[in-house]
């Protein structure tokens, strides 16, 4: 069995008992609750405010601008951080292109509202971990952050390839189906924005394929360590994101769907839950390597350090 499989098993396993959530739900037995987890799941039932309510094609440029801002100081201190934040800002920027593109999406601005409150989410997780408040991090969150942290030589702890894989599990596993849940899946005609999400997926595939799988991606080798340490291939990365979103779209039906608040704070607490157990799973994956002390310059192990950020 490949370790992607067992990382993706060990996650799948984590989230079953979402699917068997009775109509009044009480949190499962055998399970430790904390006021953190009742804390999550409030915060959950509120939706950070948008930054672009209106869903304006501004609003989509001004959440760019803040990436690139952000990105700027990773790469000059050579942050592991950099490399998701590169990651997302190329997938924003083409995101940006392809609202632009009239027919594109059903509805642009409910789109572009999401997308700014997706990116929310991320801001808001990095700034409660880069000011010394872990508290107001999500776990997964938590576990992401740290496995990026900088490697020393001998040091296990770090691994700038696996922050950016964390990263991306907790995004897209954790946050976005409170986004999408937050904005509504349907728009006011009751139609589904199903569709939208699913164009989405074709932007992200795009820019993952020209990240992940080209040669000469700014990503450098590091597509290939990847890979390599989830037992797999660059091809077979892009299919698995896919998938997440897809799941992702499937917790937000649930989050919906909830009768009542109690019902929708164990589907998040099982959101949370099944996130932060994914990301234990594949933590290991990219920590049991000490970094070689050859390889602890920026030159040579943070290939996201160059300038990105246009």
């Amino acid at each position: 069995m490949s370790r992607l499989r067992t990382a993706i098993i060990i996650s799948l396993t984590a989230g079953l008992s979402i699917i068997a959530i009775p109509a009044r739900a009480t949190v499962p037995t055998g399970q430790a609750v904390t006021p953190a987890t009742y804390a999550w799941a409030r915060q959950a039932e509120t939706a950070f405010p948008p930054p672009c309510a209106t869903g304006s094609a501004t609003c989509t440029d001004a959440v760019i601008t803040t990436m690139r801002n952000r990105l700027r100081p990773l790469e000059d201190h050579c942050d592991p951080r950099a490399l998701f934040a590169l990651v997302y800002l190329r997938t924003t920027e083409a995101f940006r292109d392809a609202a632009a593109t009239p027919g594109y999406f059903a509805d642009p601005a409910w789109v572009r509202a999401e997308a700014a409150l997706f990116a929310e989410y991320y801001f808001r997780a990095f700034d409660g971990w880069a000011d010394g408040r872990p508290a107001g991090v999500p776990p997964v969150w938590r576990t992401a952050f740290a496995t990026a942290s900088t490697p020393t030589p001998g040091d296990p702890a770090g691994s700038p390839a696996g922050g950016l894989v964390l990263s991306m599990h907790a995004h897209i596993t954790r946050d976005l189906p409170f986004v999408l849940a937050a904005m509504g899946l349907t728009g006011p005609d009751g139609s589904s924005h199903k569709g939208d999400h699913d164009r989405i997926n074709e932007i992200l595939a795009k820019v993952a394929v020209s990240l992940l799988t080209q040669p000469g991606s700014p990503l450098g080798s590091l597509p290939d360590e990847i890979a390599d340490r989830l037992g797999t291939d660059r091809e077979a990365l892009v299919p698995t994101l896919v998938a997440a979103r897809e799941n992702a779209w499937r917790d937000a039906e649930r989050l919906v769907a909830a009768r009542d608040g109690r019902e929708r704070t164990v589907i998040a607490w099982t959101i949370e839950a099944r996130a932060e157990a994914g990301a234990q799973g594949l933590r290991p994956l990219f920590t049991d390597v000490p970094v070689p002390a050859s390889t602890t310059s920026c030159a040579t192990s943070r290939p996201a350090c160059s300038p990105a950020g246009g």
